[in-house]
């Protein structure tokens, strides 16, 4: 009887010394800190090779079914926009205050998506600069090239110069008071 509840122990011992030292190796992977040095993407790249697009759906239109990819919102966004080179350059200043500061990880991922934006930074040699989509219906996530960050109204205001009057007053709105993204 007695080695019987040794043996036990000294399994219940070994599972927990594993668990103990997994957790450390599988949160270093899942909770990955997100990095973004927006200043530097802009350091190597002709301001006439880069282009903004912002695919962009009424964030208060009802949907019969909610948006849950960037495919699906690119399809169904009531305006595209794109903006290049000379025409972005006054306003790279405002992208480059996006900082790792702003990314902050979203400890639980998000089972819901409903993006209603989309914005893609892109350079003629470098492909993909950076990314954003919003929003995960859960604590107003926003992705940031893939990776899912708390909700952080600097994404929204980098855009807002490029939206109509209209898009962009909808926007702030929807930002400020439908989805509460007040960090600074």
């Amino acid at each position: 009887m007695c080695i019987k509840i040794n043996v036990k122990k000294h399994i219940i011992g070994g599972i927990l010394v594993i668990l103990l030292s997994a957790i450390p190796i599988l949160s270093s992977i899942y909770f990955e800190k997100p990095s973004l040095n927006v200043s530097a993407l802009f350091e190597n790249e002709n301001i006439n090779d880069i282009s903004l697009t912002i695919y962009y759906k009424d964030p208060y239109a009802l949907m019969f079914y909610p948006i849950s990819s960037v495919e699906d919102l690119i399809q169904r966004c009531d305006d595209k926009i794109v903006i290049n080179g000379s025409d972005l350059e006054e306003y790279i200043d405002l992208f480059k205050k996006i900082n790792n500061d702003d990314l902050k990880l979203a400890i639980w991922k998000s089972s819901d998506l409903d993006l209603r934006v989309y914005y893609v930074l892109e350079s003629k040699k470098n492909g993909k600069l950076f990314d954003v989509a919003m929003w995960g219906s859960d604590d107003n996530r926003i992705f940031v090239n893939g990776i899912e960050v708390k909700g952080n109204k600097i994404f929204g205001d980098v855009i807002m110069p490029f939206l109509s009057e209209d898009e962009a007053k909808e926007l702030e709105d929807f930002i400020i008071y439908g989805r509460d993204l007040v960090e600074e």
